[in-house]
């Protein structure tokens, strides 16, 4: 069945003082090797976030859309061909305006080799983030500037050591609806959001940690942390109860300007995963309106 967002699911059980929260259930959709899908899965366990991490080999199956509807997120990342990327693509778009979590990782995000991104409407209809065939960049690389600290993809995150390879995009474009949230040290994307599609988040390492690659990330930094909060930044799209959507620590003027920048498509200076402040579904004056209206005091 579909879950509704992760947030909400909350809002419900805490009204319900017997119950407890289920952990969200993610699906990973991958064209990697075994050894390597074995250490993703293991890494998402271990950070205590996930009732259940599903592995689907997308080099032999397409999964439907209402298999992915079992799941509140999904990550895709590749190392093989896809068995249909035009397929998956398809899907994958058809999850996300079903409300489904979806974040992408390299080699996936960046690969030039036919038939290892997504196709389909997941890319002629612009839900990618970072944009793809791009090509990769390799060589030791480590956690760079991060750019929006208060973003969720980055709690808890301050340290990432990509190891000898660091596979990352070569591009440090992303696309019109996209912004970066953190770099590596050389300046590439690293991870990316999207101001259209609070549900997307697009990954520039290559999720299998050293345990899985030997020239991977060193699982002793923050890579798992960043893998698990991306995918649970991708369920959390209802209203931030939050003020400080600057993430500067005061609550001023300068939040009113940075959801006026927001609702415009510019995220810069704006650290939440979306500037729909009052719910309705859309991004516009009311949200601005709503930030003003707590600047001044009103409650949430």
């Amino acid at each position: 069945m579909f879950r509704i967002p992760h947030r909400l699911a909350f809002v419900a059980c805490a009204l319900m003082a017997s119950s407890a929260l289920a952990q969200p259930e993610i699906a990973l959709v991958a064209a990697a090797g075994g050894p390597q899908s074995v250490d993703v899965i293991n890494k998402l366990t271990g950070t205590g976030e996930f009732s259940t991490v599903t592995y689907i080999n997308a080099q032999t199956v397409t999964p439907t859309l209402a298999e992915l509807q079992a799941y509140d997120a999904v990550l895709c990342w590749s190392n093989n061909t896809f068995l249909s990327a035009d397929g998956l693509g398809d899907v994958l778009a058809d999850y996300v305006d079903a409300g489904g979590g979806v974040v992408v990782a390299v080699f996936a995000t960046s690969t030039t080799t036919v038939g290892r991104s997504l196709g389909g409407r997941f890319r002629s209809g612009g839900y990618e983030i970072i944009p793809t065939q791009g090509g990769n960049t390799t060589g030791a690389a480590t956690l760079g500037t991060i750019l929006l600290p208060g973003h969720p993809t980055m709690t808890g995150v301050s340290t990432f050591i990509g190891g000898t390879s660091s596979p990352r995009p070569t591009t440090t474009t992303v696309s019109s609806h996209g912004y970066h949230v953190a770099l590596w040290s050389d300046g590439k994307t690293l991870v990316a959001a999207s101001s259209t599609y609070p549900n997307r988040i697009d990954l520039g390492f290559y999720p299998p940690s050293r345990d899985g690659v030997s020239t991977s990330w060193d699982p002793a930094t923050d890579g798992a942390r960043m893998l698990a909060n991306a995918l649970l930044a991708t369920m959390n799209i209802t209203p931030p109860c939050d003020t400080d959507v600057n993430c500067d620590g005061a609550l001023n003027g300068f939040d009113i300007q940075a959801t006026e920048e927001a609702v415009n498509g510019d995220f810069t200076n704006f650290c939440l995963p979306s500037a729909d402040l009052n719910g309705d579904g859309s991004e516009n004056g009311f949200d601005i309106e709503t930030e003003e209206q707590r600047v001044n005091g009103a409650p949430c």
